[in-house]
């Protein structure tokens, strides 16, 4: 064998060494989280509003694989059809904490609600999109002006459909807004009671599966960095720290099941969504599901209160310092470098 086969053979193996190194310390990392389990304190009773939808994927892990009894935890979740929902289920008493997107959080903040956030659980900058009928003359975005737009008022949806607008340089009110909550949106698009919809997974891809060639589908990449978050009463956060930091511990036992079986994660919570693989599949490859609360969360909270206050989902007032309506005690005792908030 030449001196440079020899050469290359080593390169190779070397960096097949080294990814095996990375996978086996990120495995032992995982192993020793998992025995590392909170001592036999009383159990922390715990109930959560969510969606069945994958943003909340790592919650709905964690219940699957059992890392919530395993860290100390009694949690009861609350489905709810999207996460606007599940705000106002917490909102009215009904659950500890809720699931939902950034927008219905910055609503309710702005209209009183003393609500924080414990952490960001997923991210996406290119997972929705607006859908149109081409029978109904829409081939491009500039073709929605006099359309209908069925879409779920005061939630992600349309503050992606308002950063899409913008995008293409088109006037909000050139449009008809419809309010229809997520599980109508697919029905009023085929049966032509709307010309377009705005909408996320796995919604999007019901309508392009099942509408195919019919439809156009209109992404704008990076118009909305959504963040689907963790939420609950900043009276209950400043009560139960316990309780939180031992849910941190459940929920970044998830991640890192995620991480290390990736095909396990998506199945086991395909199943757990009532969804197919295929289904799955796009929000599955869009989604960071990630624990983390980071200094561009402000950020995205301040722009979408200037819109929700435009909107006349608020009223208008200065802009909220929103750094009181971060819960960061719980991620920092647990992760402290996904904690990058200035504070």
């Amino acid at each position: 064998m030449s001196a440079k086969r020899l050469a290359g053979s080593g390169q190779n193996r070397r960096g097949l060494m080294i990814g095996l190194a990375a996978v086996a310390a990120l495995a032992s990392a995982y192993a020793l989280s998992r025995h590392q389990k909170s001592p036999a304190l009383a159990v922390e009773r715990l109930s959560i509003a969510l969606p069945l939808v994958p943003h909340a994927g790592l919650v709905h892990i964690a219940a699957s694989k059992g890392f919530f009894a395993d860290r100390g935890l009694a949690v009861t979740l609350l489905p709810q059809s999207h996460g606007k929902a599940a705000l106002a289920e917490l909102l009215r008493g009904g659950a500890d904490l809720a699931a939902s997107a950034d927008v219905p959080v910055v609503i309710e903040v702005l209209n009183g609600a003393p609500l924080s956030i414990a952490a960001t659980m997923a991210s996406a900058s290119n997972e929705l999109a607006v859908l149109a009928r081409r029978d109904r003359g829409i081939n491009a975005a500039a073709d929605l002006r006099g359309h209908r737009v069925g879409v779920t008022l005061g939630t992600s949806g349309e503050f992606f459909l308002w950063a899409f607008l913008v995008r293409h340089r088109l006037a909000p009110e050139s449009l008809t807004l419809v309010d229809l909550p997520p599980g109508r949106l697919n029905a009023a698009l085929r049966d032509g009671s709307v010309d377009a919809i705005a909408a996320w997974q796995p919604v999007r891809h019901e309508a392009e599966a099942t509408l195919g060639h019919a439809i156009a589908s209109f992404g704008a990449p990076d118009a909305y960095a959504q963040n689907y978050v963790l939420a609950g009463r900043q009276d209950f956060m400043s009560a139960r720290p316990e309780a939180l930091r031992r849910l941190m511990l459940a929920l970044q036992d998830a991640e890192h099941f995620v991480q290390l079986e990736p095909q396990q994660a998506k199945a086991l919570l395909a199943e757990r969504l009532k969804l197919d693989a295929e289904a799955l599949e796009p929000a599955w490859r869009t989604l960071s599901l990630e624990l983390e609360q980071q200094q561009s969360l402000l950020v995205t909270l301040e722009d979408v209160a200037v819109w929700a206050m435009a909107r006349g989902y608020a009223p208008a007032q200065p802009m909220p310092n929103f750094l009181p309506h971060l819960y960061l005690d719980a991620l920092a005792a647990v992760r402290p470098e996904r904690v990058t908030v200035v504070r």
